[in-house]
């Protein structure tokens, strides 16, 4: 038997046998790890440019689930939205599996989109972009149906997660006390009859700068689907705006962003006034996320601060959406 492992990393030269078999590759093809994290990212050369290639982790979603997050892709890129779609299989298929030493793992052949990620800062402008561009994204995945299921469901995913955040709290302090009625008042008003008839489809979950891309040409994509479903659409800003100010960003760059949201897809009053409560799910929900994961994929650069840190922004979230 082996020793257990919670994440392996697939071969690179093992992976470009499969694509060879796979996609029907030919010549020299080469694959190189990029990033590890939630998700393995691998840069593919061969004749035909380069690709990008995810291999989720393990337990990330199911078969259908992986299915829906293709699909929807693939849509967006039909409605001209730039996006990193998947590259089909010699038999038609959008992603295949191995089963690795922790169990099964998808992996998918995307388009290579080129250009820098907005990872640094950015100005009031490329934000406006960056909302006007989710906008296109919410209302081109209108028309968007799929025989596969996905729900983003972060509101169930807090309960399965906040135990790892807590354990992490010194017991019976007031930061302790604090989270748990944190996150308990906020999925007790989220689920008030007052929110269940906000606009719902198709989302990003993840659409924060740093999954934006400036193009060479000068247009903007978007990137890492991993976390879409069907959900709140007013959550992508949510998500937005969270990362923006945990990287201590102005809140000019969120205004501009809304206006540029605005612009495309106008928000409704019920969505405006919801927002400040999916703010305080966001920053449990990716705290949460990453105390769960710390084991799996190590501390995450940027999320390895001092506490302290996460409770003066939770605090501040809770001041702004009037609970606790």
């Amino acid at each position: 038997m082996t020793f257990p492992v919670s994440q392996s990393v697939l071969d690179a030269d093992a992976l470009a046998g499969e694509l060879i078999k796979r996609y029907g590759l030919k010549g020299d093809v080469r694959c190189r790890l990029l990033s590890r994290g939630m998700n393995d990212i691998y840069r593919i050369g061969h004749q035909a440019g380069p690709h990008a290639l995810k291999v989720e982790r393990v337990g990330k979603s199911t078969k259908t689930e992986f299915s829906y997050e293709q699909d929807y892709v693939q849509h967006l890129s039909v409605q001209g939205i730039e996006v990193s779609s998947p590259v089909a299989l010699l038999d038609g298929s959008m992603f295949f599996s191995v089963t690795a030493p922790e169990g099964q793992r998808h992996i998918v052949m995307m388009r290579w989109l080129e250009g820098v990620p907005y990872a640094g800062d950015f100005s009031e402008d490329d934000a406006f972009r960056m909302g006007a561009l989710l906008g296109r994204m919410h209302l081109s995945a209108s028309s968007f149906t799929s025989p596969h299921e996905k729900l983003v469901d972060s509101e169930r995913k807090v309960h399965e997660r906040l135990p790892y955040l807590l354990a992490m709290v010194e017991p019976q302090s007031d930061d302790h006390e604090f989270l748990a009625r944190a996150a308990e008042t906020v999925l007790e008003q989220l689920g008030s009859p007052d929110w269940k008839n906000i606009p719902r489809g198709p989302c990003h979950g993840d659409l924060q700068c740093a999954n934006v891309m400036k193009l060479a040409f000068g247009g903007l994509g978007a990137f890492d689907f991993s976390d879409c479903g069907h959900d709140p659409l007013v959550k992508d800003i949510a998500a937005f705006n969270w990362r923006n100010d945990f990287n201590d960003r102005p809140q000019a760059i969120n205004r501009s962003f809304v206006d540029g949201y605005d612009s495309i897809r106008r928000l409704s009053d019920s969505e405006r006034a919801v927002l400040p409560l999916f703010r305080v799910l966001r920053h449990i929900f990716i705290t949460s996320t990453m105390a769960q994961y710390v084991n799996r994929i190590g501390p995450v650069v940027g999320f390895d601060r001092k506490l302290d840190f996460y409770f003066d922004m939770l605090r501040r979230y809770c001041c702004e959406a009037g609970i606790v």
